[in-house]
């Protein structure tokens, strides 16, 4: 729960008693307005092929950041947010199998450098087929409650060196955008965890 606090005598601005940021005013007659703050929000993406060793955690990259306020990258794969609260982390991870034979990936959270319990997921990426790398997308969402300067990572692991997060570059016929390797989109949606 927010602890609500008057910081400067006088003033009508009420404070976050934890994180400083104003979220309301005080009126003469003593009664208070509380309103909502500004959410943190951050969108990035990869325009890179990103490969893995198999069978080894590797952390997912991003190397452009389209919106940051109050989330920052650190080392091309930690989110870090600024200020405490409760954090929704979505992304796309655009997935390529160039071996004739399927197989699986498996990806997970990772908080200040340790691993969420039971956050991991496996997905199977089809085989190549024909002249067509086999191709499959693993996109979903993470809830997590975070403090100021704690960040996440997205990882990821895979038995085969086949297997890769596969960027594809602005196509034509018909034109379309180009699709990053990796999509990551991270919102506050609650500021009043303790």
């Amino acid at each position: 729960m927010m602890t609500i606090v008057q910081k400067y005598s006088g003033s009508p601005f009420l404070y976050d008693g934890d994180t400083g940021d104003i979220v309301g005013v005080k009126d003469q007659d003593g009664s208070e307005l509380l309103f909502m703050k500004i959410p943190h929000v951050a969108s990035f993406y990869d325009t890179t092929h990103q490969t893995a060793t198999a069978n080894t955690a590797t952390a997912m990259t991003v190397n452009t950041t389209s919106i940051a306020r109050g989330i920052s990258l650190a080392s091309g794969s930690r989110f870090t947010v600024s200020r405490k609260g409760t954090y929704n982390i979505q992304f796309s991870a655009q997935l390529l199998n160039t071996d004739t034979a399927e197989h699986n990936v498996s990806i997970w959270l990772r908080k200040n450098g340790s691993d969420v319990a039971d956050s991991c997921t496996d997905i199977t990426v089809p085989a190549r087929h024909g002249s067509f790398n086999g191709a499959e997308v693993a996109a979903w969402n993470f809830f997590i409650d975070l403090l100021a300067g704690e960040y996440v990572q997205l990882m990821w692991s895979t038995p085969s060196t086949q297997v890769s997060l596969d960027y594809t570059a602005a196509r034509t016929t018909p034109v379309r955008p180009a699709t990053p390797s990796l999509i990551v989109t991270i919102n506050e949606v609650d500021g009043s965890y303790p």
